[in-house]
């Protein structure tokens, strides 16, 4: 598939000799990095458009003055999909015609006002930013971007105003656990913005193997550590997600979620009839013994960094209090084509064990898999509603599919768990 990239200036964009925008190959790794390049630009503008074909468009811009080239209105391009999409685009960038929840970093002004920050925090620290802030990727949700200095790259991270609670989140997680998470250099909660030191392997091509089992080790037992702290991770901005708030949620999406109208009217009824099942299947899994307590919310092996000797686990967006073995799973489900990785819920599990003789801990694994799909049909559903409407595309179905999926699940498990008890 092909993308395209619109460098907007003054209402006008980048055309190339055909008039049309600038291409380059879609690579899902380094779409932003690929797009700032191509045209010689600094940031992203506003958000990715899909077009009705799967295209995409890239808007793009320059901080300082823009790249040599032929510039023409919306009107002049030679696609007309690129040009309503670019005019709309043009439209946006006036804050009056701006999208209600659009996140600050699409917004002028926004890198300077990170890196007035960033100069601030780092003055007397014996290190200096050498180099504009560089996003690295951009989107609904967040952005990352690299911080030159003097000593070695920073990392910056800012998410969006739902998961805003990730900057009092990573730093209650950091004084119990330093060694497991991203090392903070400065926060700045008000924005919601995070200054870390690199990590290594934190990216699939130098991550080291058995990072899973490795992660349900070392976590499974900063898990049980956490039960002694629940009160203090709550102070601290991790969101009560026990199996109350979880089935409320639950019940919402099922009556309300937008993502309803994606299902058929079969389908549909198909999830609702399963609801009375699962609740009963999400009150079991939290009554067999095993406390709530730290849980990430989103554990799979896109947020570990593991380099063979140092272990730390980020994206704190949805770290929650709630039913550990939800992390587990998590985890487990999307590790599963990795070698050596399905030994991670025995290791996992046999912490437990040794902590909770009296936990029925095989059970918790059994109920576990159907109560994480619940518990991120939840999660999924409050981003997406939390996100303008333009840029739900980049994470929508996400809550449709779990619900198409959930009788199969359900049926499955079911099976399973007859021939279990025969």
């Amino acid at each position: 598939m092909t993308d395209h990239v619109a460098l907007l200036h003054d209402g006008r964009v980048l055309a190339d000799g055909s008039g049309r925008l600038p291409s380059l190959p879609r690579r899902e790794d380094d779409e932003l990095t690929g797009a700032l390049r191509l045209v010689g630009a600094d940031i992203a503008v506003a958000p990715t458009a899909r077009l009705a074909d799967g295209r995409r468009v890239h808007f793009v811009g320059s901080r300082g003055a823009p790249p040599r080239g032929r510039f023409v209105t919306p009107t002049e391009l030679g696609d007309d999909d690129h040009a309503e999409a670019v005019a709309r685009a043009v439209t946006e960038l006036d804050p009056a015609h701006t999208p209600p929840g659009r996140p600050d970093w699409f917004r002028a002004g926004w890198f300077d006002r990170v890196e007035a920050w960033v100069d601030r925090v780092l003055d007397g620290s014996g290190r200096s930013r050498s180099a504009p802030v560089e996003p690295v990727k951009t989107w609904s949700i967040s952005t990352v971007a690299r911080v030159p200095t003097d000593a070695g790259d920073l990392w910056l991270k800012a998410p969006c105003e739902h998961f805003r609670a990730e900057s009092r989140v990573h730093p209650t997680v950091a004084r119990l656990f330093p060694d497991l998470v991203p090392t903070l250099v400065a926060v700045e909660q008000d924005e919601g913005w995070l200054l870390m030191e690199p990590m290594t392997g934190a990216e699939d091509a130098d991550r080291a193997d058995g990072a899973g089992v490795e992660v349900a080790r070392q976590w499974a037992d900063a898990q049980i550590r956490a039960v002694a702290h629940v009160d203090e991770l709550r102070n601290g901005g991790c969101a009560p997600r026990g199996a109350e708030e979880t089935l409320a949620g639950f019940r919402a999406v099922l009556s309300g979620s937008g993502e309803l109208a994606l299902l058929s009217a079969d389908e549909l009824a198909a999830a609702r009839r399963c609801a009375d099942d699962l609740e009963s299947l999400v009150h079991e899994l939290w009554s067999a013994g095993i406390p709530d307590t730290l849980c990430h919310g989103d554990l799979h092996l896109g947020n570990v960094a593991w380099d063979g000797r140092s272990l730390r686990i980020f994206d704190w967006t949805d770290g929650c209090v709630s039913h550990p073995f939800l992390d587990a799973v998590h985890l487990a489900r999307f590790s599963r084509s990795r070698p050596g990785e399905p030994a991670l819920e025995t290791t996992y599990a046999a912490r437990w064990r040794a902590a909770y003789a009296s936990a029925d801990v095989d059970r918790c694994l059994a109920l576990a898999p159907l109560a994480d799909l619940v518990f991120q049909a939840v999660t999924f559903d409050g981003i997406i509603a939390s996100t303008e409407p333009g840029s739900r595309w980049e994470l929508g179905g996400v809550v449709a599919d779990i619900l198409k999926a959930l009788p199969t699940e359900l049926a499955t498990f079911r099976r399973r768990d007859t021939t279990r008890t025969d």
